[in-house]
């Protein structure tokens, strides 16, 4: 009896696995999501003939296939791999490829190693100048892919990233900017003309990566310049706190200058107060009569006024 259900056991189970080969597995619907901040392409891998390949290595051809919907259906087919008419060995595949460009900001910060976007990476600007003096220079950049120019970032960076391309394509570029524009100058005037050569390269980077659908959104210097050679800083901040140390002495000079100026102007002044309260109560005196004085005197023979002697005829007390 034993015997019996044991081999009615194993012919339900080798008839059930040969049903289940007689079935296709489920076919699964396939869904993409699609953020606020990305766009979406829907590439036909299916019914495409060989005019319509070439077509896809075309900006016009990426912009066609476009899509607004934030939820993407994927169909698919059945792809047999058995070699059994009866059987149903294969798989679904997808008859459509989705491609996604990410369209978020993105901000770089290629500065010295433990300090910057990649930490683990030294990534400021090396350059040097005509005198080939090396200095390396700190960059932070951010940058975006505009909805209406995704197709153009597509179509020159397939498959990368946004900072993929910061890290390589746009830092390369601004590199070689800086390494040009410095190159041709002394040190003393790198320093002088930093700001213009900066606004240079900006511009020239913005223009540039435009026709490759990249918006840069910012781009300047993250610090000063920093020296390969650190003598060369030392001295520059020796000569620096020099220099601060003569423009502090003839600061103080120019000061004391002046307070020594408003301190004359102060005491002539209180002088010229003096003499004239002094000879204002003179002419007091005599026009009330409490100072007698003769009207005039004579003295190395010519006759002087007594108010000419004092010089009081021209004040206005005397009458």
């Amino acid at each position: 009896m034993k015997k019996i259900n044991l081999f009615k056991i194993v012919m339900l189970f080798l008839i059930a696995i040969s049903f289940q080969s007689c079935m296709k597995p489920y076919q699964e619907e396939i869904y993409v999501e699609v953020a606020p901040n990305e766009t979406a392409y829907v590439i036909p891998l299916e019914q495409g003939t060989k005019s319509d390949q070439s077509k896809f290595n075309s900006e016009k051809y990426l912009e066609q296939n476009k899509v607004a919907a934030k939820r993407i259906y994927i169909p698919t087919q059945w792809h047999k791999t058995g070699r059994w008419f009866f059987g149903y060995d294969g798989r679904w595949i997808p008859t459509n490829k989705v491609i996604i460009v990410n369209r978020a900001p993105v901000t770089r910060e290629w500065t010295g190693a433990g300090n910057g976007t990649n930490p683990n990476k030294r990534e400021d600007i090396n350059v040097e100048s005509k005198e080939s003096i090396g200095f390396r220079i700190g960059i932070t950049a951010t940058a975006s892919i505009p909805e209406q120019w995704s197709s153009k970032f597509l179509y020159k960076y397939n498959g990368r990233t946004l900072s993929e391309v910061m890290d390589n394509d746009v830092r390369g570029f601004i590199q070689n900017i800086l390494t040009s524009e410095f190159g041709v100058l002394y040190l003393s005037t790198c320093q002088a003309n930093r700001k213009d050569v900066f606004e240079k390269m900006r511009k020239q980077t913005i223009e540039h990566f435009a026709e490759f659908g990249i918006e840069i959104i910012n781009i300047g210097a993250a610090g000063g310049f920093n020296y390969v050679d650190e003598s060369i800083q030392v001295s520059i901040n020796e000569k620096f706190a020099s220099e601060m140390k003569f423009t502090t002495a003839e600061n103080e000079v120019k000061a004391a200058n002046k307070f020594m100026q408003a301190k004359e102007a102060i005491a002539a002044q209180k002088n010229l107060d003096a003499d004239i309260e002094i000879k204002t109560a003179i002419a007091e005196g005599i026009r009330t009569g409490k100072l007698p004085v003769p009207s005039s005197f004579t003295t190395a023979g010519s006759s002087m006024s007594i108010l000419d002697l004092y010089g009081l005829k021209g004040l206005s007390v005397i009458k």
